[in-house]
């Protein structure tokens, strides 16, 4: 009876120092883990363009109604990563740094520490608007200044990369030709304007007249490119998808009354995360293969 009264007492001092060590381990984990508290003020106010990190899986998106760009995850909880802009409209993830397409200035945060650690001011711009880089300039369009700039990232130089698109809006690099793509935002004579970085040539890659009015692009990566784009009468708002040669007629694949302006393709779930104007929301759309 006495050696089962010890066994008995081993066996449960045992068990105690077991759970004990799991309540520590549980406490340590809990102690690890980042957790983003939501900010009741951070609410999209006439979002113009969305950007994603790929590390940490956020979603930054320009909203000037608030003065901001609103860091969110994919359920939510949404909190400033930055305050203070003056109308933020056009952002990009370059290196680590949130790029932010601010009226007349390009201004940069470090992700991680969202302190402010590069601003340029561009000369002759009154409302820069899409943003894109190849890693060594920023290209940024003014649309009311019919100009599309380049930045040096490490000089500050800024110089004139075109003027030769009217009413130049969404932009993207494209590393394979070593060009620029332009969308040409009016109501006729719009469409997809393409600007060699050898020689600063420009000609019209793609016409797209039954929606002149186009906002943003982006490319999945290996065979095609979505746009945004709204009609004539701006009412009837558009996602288009158009192959890589741009040779093709659009196709229309998915319509809507939210007023899509930026957009990212997202590689690793292939979906489009969309910024709506008129929604004041972040529309994601899973696409087909």
């Amino acid at each position: 009876m006495y050696r089962i009264l010890i066994s008995l007492f081993l066996v449960l001092g045992i068990s105690q120092a077991v759970i004990g060590q799991s309540d520590d381990s549980k406490k340590k984990k809990s102690k690890g883990k980042k957790t983003i508290t939501a900010d009741p003020d951070a609410k999209l106010q006439t979002p113009q363009d969305v950007a994603f990190d790929e590390k940490s899986g956020l979603f930054y998106i320009s909203s000037p109604g608030n003065n901001g760009v609103i860091k969110r995850g994919r359920r939510g909880g949404a909190v400033f990563a930055v305050k203070g802009l003056n109308h933020p409209r056009g952002v990009m993830i370059e290196s680590g740094i949130l790029y932010v397409a601010d009226s007349n200035a390009v201004k940069g945060f470090n992700l991680k520490t969202e302190e402010k650690v590069f601003e340029q001011t561009v000369e002759g711009a009154t409302a820069l608007r899409s943003i894109s880089s190849d890693g060594t300039d920023i290209f940024v369009s003014d649309k009311e200044a019919n100009t599309v700039f380049k930045i040096n990232i490490k000089k500050k130089d800024v110089s004139v990369l075109t003027k030769d698109v009217i009413a130049p809006a969404g932009l993207l690099y494209n590393k394979k030709l070593k060009e620029v793509l332009i969308l040409s935002s009016q109501e006729s004579g719009g469409g997809i304007y393409s600007c060699s970085l050898k020689d600063n040539t420009v000609e019209l890659a793609l016409s797209i007249p039954e929606y002149p009015y186009l906002e943003d692009i982006t490319f999945n990566g290996s065979m095609s490119y979505y746009l945004t784009a709204w009609g004539a009468d701006k009412k009837e708002n558009v996602i288009i998808k158009v192959t890589d040669s741009l040779k093709r007629e659009p196709r229309i694949i998915q319509s809507t009354a939210d007023g899509p302006c930026g957009l990212k393709y997202i590689k690793r779930t292939n979906e489009l995360a969309i910024a709506n104007a008129y929604g004041d929301n972040l529309n994601i759309i899973k696409l087909g293969y």
